[in-house]
């Protein structure tokens, strides 16, 4: 019994082999639809945003400090949230000139170069930092949730990030904060 099985298994393997037949099959290429407008909404440690996300903007999962992320072209915003302990405006705007290779500033200067707006109802710090002779820049916005703040930034080539700063304000003035009563 157990070498008749082995004889039909062994038949059925070898019916098979020789076969050199590749089947290759084309399936439509569906169209991508236009990136809609859309609202996103990001719970975040009992906290959350929604925002209107500008046409051609993909969303990205969080990663680390980040709870979400989006791309457009070859920037990409992150949104992430930090606890008031990591340093004040200059500081943090010193930390990024170094990301981009600028030198630091005096706190009278980036003082003069932050201007104000408004987040989703709170006050937010918004800089834009190019170094061109590197052609990296960030855009930044810090939202003053004391006792936490929440960083919007935009990183990525010069010239992309001013293509797209009308479209970054837009997003960052759209923001709705849930869950934060100030």
């Amino acid at each position: 019994m157990k070498q008749g099985f082995i004889f039909m298994l062994l038949s059925l393997v070898l019916q098979g082999c020789g076969r050199e037949e590749v089947r290759t099959y084309q399936t439509p290429k569906q169209k991508q639809p236009a990136a809609p407008v859309v609202k996103a909404v990001v719970p975040m440690v009992g906290k959350g945003f929604s925002a209107t996300l500008p046409a051609g903007w993909t969303e990205k999962a969080g990663s680390g400090m980040r709870i979400v992320s989006y791309s457009i072209d070859e920037t990409s915003i992150d949104f992430y949230l930090i606890p008031l302990r990591v340093g004040d405006v200059p500081s943090n705007v010193n930390r990024w000139r170094g990301q981009v290779g600028l030198a630091p500033t005096s706190p009278e200067a980036i003082n003069q170069e932050v201007q104000e707006l408004q987040v989703g109802g709170h006050a937010a710090k918004y800089v834009e930092i190019y170094n061109e002779e590197s052609g990296r820049g960030i855009v930044v916005a810090i939202v003053d949730l004391a006792p936490e703040y929440w960083y919007f930034t935009a990183k990525g080539s010069v010239d992309e990030l001013k293509i797209h700063t009308a479209e970054i304000r837009t997003f960052l003035e759209s923001i709705q904060i849930e869950g934060n009563d100030r």
